[in-house]
Formats: C-alpha cells, structure tokens, sequence
C-alpha cells in the first residue's frame, strides 16, 4: 500500500433506502480524517466529491434507475484510476455500498491477482432475480463476482471484476435465501457471525487472509460497511441487524488484514450521521480508515477484545 492517500467522496444514498448515508462523506472530514491520517504519518489528497444525480423520480425516494448508478460508479472509478496514476491509494467515503461498485472494478483493473474482502452485516449477494427490495446496495458483491445487471457487472468491460474464490465475507449476520445459495454456488468463503462466536474474529480474519493467499491473491480491496457493528451500541447506519462485533474487534481485524495482506483500495460506506447518536459510530469509522492505512501506528493501542 502506498504511503499516500486519496480520498474520495461519493455522498450518495441511490442504492436503496433508507437514506442518510449521503452525509458521511462531509462529517468523517469534518471529524477530522484527513488530519488523523496525517498524523499517522502518511500523505494525503482530498480529491473531492464525485457528482452525484438526484434520486428523485416519481416519488420523492423512488428506486433509483439503474443509469444513475452506473453513471456513480463510472466516476468513482474514474477517481480510482486518478489515484493509482499518480501512485495514491484510493479510499472511498460513502454512501451506501453501491458506491463501492466502481472502486472495485478500478482496483481490479489496475491490481493484478486483487482479492476481495467484505466486512459487512449484509453478504450483498443478491440479484435482481432474488433481492426482496430491489434495492442495488445488496447487490453490489454479487456485481462484483460476475453477477447481476449488465451495465454494473461489465462496468468497465471486463467481468468477473474478482473471482468469487478470491472473495472472503466476515461479519455477516442477515442473509435472503437466495444470498446464502448463491455464495455456496460461486464459492465465495463466509466467516458469518456464528463463526465469529464460536472462534474469534481474529482467528477468522487470519484463516481469510489464509485462503486468499491459496488462491494466490497479491493484494486486497477491503470494503467495511459499518453496520458489521452492533447497533445497540454504535446506532448510526441505515440497515441495522441485532448482534454485530465491537469497534474494538473491527479495529483489530481491519488492523490484522492490514498488516497480513497488501491493501490496494478501501471502502468505509454505510455511516449514517442523522442515526448516529453521541458521533460514536463516526468514531468507530475514523478508527478503520486508521487501522487500515496506519496499521503499525495503531497497534498498540489497547482495545476492548485486548483488555476483556
């Protein structure tokens, strides 16, 4: 990973409701990101928000045209692309999970043997064929594996954007049948909330990075949505799901991949300040961007999974 950051903005909330995730962007700058990363000792770039549509249509939160997605996750991509030219890692601040969609592709393209790990409440393995809501933001892994829509699947004319052996999920704890047959199918390794009770989050982080080094993955596109955590304690995102990790644990696996794994791009989606009491979840997301890209400076830091 290189010593130098991009972030990007995409204060989007077009891949399904409910919204308030477009705020995030604004108040992890607002918190101070960009000057906590510093600190770490790396350089970074603000390069901005990236345009986004209106979602208005028939109805003031009518499912977004799947144009507008696409036109989202060209110009991320294109942002990504800017980045790796000018030889910066790019970060993507959302949003929800569909503004991921054109960081992966652009990490693929420019990241030979890229790997995939999602950390994440949800696996967003659906299609349009087995998604209950339609909703884009709980498709996004499956586009990413080679399957759903045309236009976002075969984004930048390439597709799977990674092989679905190359993809790990941690975390998730909500899944649609559908979801749970597919990933079995498309072989995609599921370290589900179950596993993390019964090992630990650590032991499932290192068995990850374990299999994707099997199947000779050089670097990795780690994409955090922030409703991994437990709602009761860290309420500020758009789609909670009872149970979840500490921000300790998130910090300490995302410390883990870090330093186990090449990081060649980051996503930190899903917060939702308008939910968000007390900034706590804002917060827990300030400490993954610095666990992911300054893994040496905060591993000393004592944390709840270490003290308990």
């Amino acid at each position: 990973m290189s010593k130098s950051i991009a972030l990007i903005g995409v204060p989007s909330s077009l891949g399904g409701v409910p919204v308030g995730s477009e705020h995030g962007p604004a108040r992890l700058r607002e918190a101070g990101l960009a000057q906590r990363l510093v600190a770490a000792g790396l350089e970074v770039t603000d390069l901005g928000d990236i345009p986004v549509p209106s979602r208005r249509g028939r109805g003031a939160y009518a499912q977004t045209p799947l144009a507008k997605i696409e036109a989202v996750a060209r110009w991320v991509a294109k942002h990504s692309w800017r980045s790796y030219a000018e030889g910066m890692t790019p970060v993507v601040l959302g949003g929800d999970h569909s503004v991921a969609i054109g960081n992966i592709a652009a990490s693929a393209q420019c990241n030979p043997g890229l790997g995939l790990i999602w950390i994440d409440a949800h696996p967003d393995f659906n299609t349009p064929e087995t998604s209950p809501s339609g909703n884009i933001h709980g498709m996004v892994l499956a586009i990413a594996a080679g399957r759903g829509p045309a236009p976002l699947v075969r984004l930048l004319g390439f597709a799977p954007m990674v092989h679905p052996e190359r993809i790990v999920v941690i975390g998730a704890r909500s899944m649609d049948a559908g979801e749970s047959i597919a990933l079995r199918e498309a072989g995609v390794r599921l370290y589900d909330a179950e596993y993390l009770e019964r090992h630990s989050v650590r032991e499932a982080v290192t068995e990850a990075v374990a299999h994707l080094e099997a199947h000779q993955v050089r670097s990795v596109h780690l994409s955090v949505d922030m409703d991994v955590l437990d709602p009761t304690q860290w309420p500020g995102v758009s789609t909670p799901v009872p149970g979840g990790m500490t921000a300790a644990e998130l910090h300490d696996a995302t410390r883990l991949i870090a330093a186990m794994a090449p990081i060649a791009s980051l996503d930190i989606v899903e917060l939702t300040p308008p939910e968000d009491a007390g900034n706590v979840t804002l917060d827990a997301a300030l400490g993954v961007a610095e666990a992911a890209l300054a893994p040496a400076r905060t591993y000393g830091r004592r944390s709840e999974a270490q003290v308990a």
